[in-house]
């Protein structure tokens, strides 16, 4: 079944890089012993929501072997199959209200199936609330339940969810296994998929967004401006980071990313990649991550972005004019 199916589920062999979450599954698929709830962690884009769905897959196939032609699939795929009930965020968080629906529906037989499925694909955004009810029906599930987790890090997650679970650990991808499916699954150039296999840190998922969002593009702009510090540019750039909405945790990691290669760079630790704009001064980079790291935790108030990110801009503009200006003066060419 193409990867363009409604729901993200691949056949197992087609899920590349965790061999030992896939062989625990497939073992349970093969012995019957299913798990009533299982815990999903690893970092995104790795493969975790698609090896549920691939799982569930397997479950409610009238062949137990993910045909893709029988009716059960062919329902599941389209995402309209009775038994599958999916639990995403209200808002932010997943609140016990949900929880308490999604517990009256758990009352019911299953409609077509031996089994109903149920995933929580950001479980990390469980209120206490909705967790410690979730919490009961883990610890007395209805029959013919199996529950998917899908977090992160357990840490996130209630200690007693957790211990209710078997856990899964998802690993990052190789650089080699990202360049591969970018051009065999997602018809990368081959250049275009090295440089990104080198960004996205093991994600397949990153990957596809540095790509497929433009935040590489949105990266030289953000060079650009900040080393011309021109006012109207850093308000146009102010105005663009407010508009990248959630994208924009992921393209302050990107900044970061650019920064760090850099540094490592400038002290002939590693290579400095060709998809990336040109190095920063040397005298820059250290400052210019705390004041990255900083706007992490200002996104996490209630501040007005644009305005938030003027003031920064502005202020790595004139970082960069500083580091700029030691290098080129003869006693910051000898700290240097």
């Amino acid at each position: 079944m193409s990867a363009s199916s409604f729901l993200k589920a691949l056949p197992f062999e087609e899920i590349v890089g965790q061999e030992r979450a896939l062989a625990i599954l497939s073992s349970a698929l093969r012995s019957g012993r299913i798990s009533q709830a299982y815990l999903f962690v690893g970092p995104e884009g790795v493969g975790r929501e698609t090896t549920a769905y691939s799982f569930f897959w397997h479950l409610l196939c009238e062949k137990k072997e993910a045909c893709g032609d029988c009716l059960p699939c062919l329902k599941f795929l389209r995402g309209v199959h009775p038994d599958l009930h999916i639990l995403k965020p209200a808002g932010k968080s997943i609140k016990i209200e949900q929880i308490r629906e999604l517990e009256a529906r758990l009352q019911l037989h299953p409609v077509e199936s031996p089994y109903r499925l149920v995933l929580l694909p950001k479980a990390e955004s469980l209120t206490r609330e909705a967790g410690n009810a979730l919490l009961k029906s883990l610890e007395e599930p209805p029959p013919q339940t199996v529950f998917i987790l899908i977090a992160q890090n357990p840490e996130a997650l209630l200690p007693t969810i957790v211990s209710r679970c078997q856990l899964l650990r998802f690993r990052p991808l190789s650089r080699s296994q990202v360049e591969r499916l970018l051009v065999k699954r997602f018809q990368k150039l081959p250049e275009e998929a090295s440089g990104l296999s080198f960004l996205c840190e093991g994600s397949i998922g990153r990957a596809l967004k540095l790509s497929e969002k433009g935040l590489l593009e949105e990266l030289f702009r953000f060079e650009a401006t900040i080393s011309s510090g021109k006012p109207s540019q850093i308000v146009n750039l102010a105005e663009v980071m407010a508009a990248l909405g959630e994208d924009l945790p992921l393209f302050l990691e990107l900044v970061l990313l650019w920064l760090r290669q850099a540094l490592v760079s400038s002290l002939g630790l590693g290579e400095y990649p060709s998809l990336l704009p040109p190095s920063p001064p040397k005298g820059f980079i250290v400052r210019a991550c705390e004041e990255i790291e900083r706007a992490f935790f200002a996104l996490e108030a209630n501040l007005n972005v644009e305005l938030f990110f003027l003031s920064l801009l502005n202020a790595l503009a004139h970082l960069w004019q500083s580091a700029r200006e030691a290098e080129v003066t003869p006693a910051g060419a000898g700290a240097t």
